[in-house]
């Protein structure tokens, strides 16, 4: 055994391993489509303002942090407070539709109605309502999260099978210790998954909102590239928002199997 075998824990080789298994095929991947990329736009002599390449792209950003720093951060801030509201908002309504059936049977065809309408078409409404100010992108940010967390949080909270409600009866366990020690637990898989997909959701709603009211984000910079063409700055921000995504999505991809290992162990502490 090596010296630098001896100095590694086994769980961090086991981890390095996982990920290196885990990204190396995206990272064949993103090396191939660069590789194309840059080749399709030089053999083509692709004007720089239709395509750049990825070198362009890259080095455009040398110097422009400073000007980019609050555009991001307005479309961070309104996506995070879209993302925690919109989910908030979702995963209790949904606890509470699974919980009282008349209440799920009787709005749950409607939610899914307003569901299939693009967050575009409330954009009158929300201007009217609220007026031309960050109000309107708040709330498209909140609106596009809420949806998925209230569907997906129904299915969750009523996943649990019959057998086991009854077995917590038998035992003369409370409505509300059957749903926290069941249904909750339960619910997990279906509440993460619903975070996962809300973070992009979150994203295209306060840049939604930013294209229709803002003067500052990372929306309202892509329409001025747009009047500009300017393909550098587009690209920008477009790099910067998928970046922000990417991270915030394995954020959640790490807390949630955080949270599940430490419940499973949590359980077979119990059962010890």
């Amino acid at each position: 055994m090596s010296t630098k075998d001896r100095m590694l824990p086994a769980n961090v080789k086991s981890s390095i391993v996982r990920a290196a298994d885990d990204y190396k095929y995206p990272a064949a991947f993103l090396v191939a489509f660069i590789g194309i990329w840059t080749f399709g736009v030089r053999f083509y002599e692709i004007p720089q303002y239709v395509l750049p390449t990825p070198l362009d792209i890259v080095t455009s950003f040398d110097g422009q942090f400073g000007e980019l720093a609050p555009h991001m951060e307005a479309t961070l801030w309104e996506a995070f407070f879209g993302w925690t509201v919109g989910n908030f908002i979702g995963i209790t309504l949904g606890a509470v539709m699974a919980e009282f059936t008349v209440l799920k049977r009787s709005i749950y065809p409607y939610v899914i109605m307003l569901r299939s309408l693009p967050v575009v078409a409330f954009a009158p409404l929300l201007i009217i309502w609220m007026g031309v100010n960050t109000g309107p992108i708040l709330a498209a940010a909140t609106i596009t999260t809420f949806f998925p967390s209230l569907v997906n949080s129904i299915a969750g909270f009523s996943s649990t099978d019959q057998l086991t409600k009854e077995l917590m009866h038998s035992l003369n366990a409370s409505r509300w210790e059957v749903f926290r020690k069941v249904k909750l637990y339960n619910a997990v898989p279906y509440i993460f998954s619903a975070l996962r997909i809300s973070v992009a959701l979150a994203f295209v709603g306060a840049v939604v909102g930013e294209w229709l009211v803002g003067n500052q984000g990372l929306g309202y910079l892509i329409i001025v590239a747009n009047n500009q063409l300017d393909t550098l700055l587009l690209f920008r921000a477009l790099i910067i928002i998928g970046a922000f995504a990417t991270a915030w999505f394995g954020l959640m991809m790490y807390l949630e199997r955080w949270i599940v290992d430490w419940g499973s162990q949590a359980s077979g502490g119990a059962t010890r």
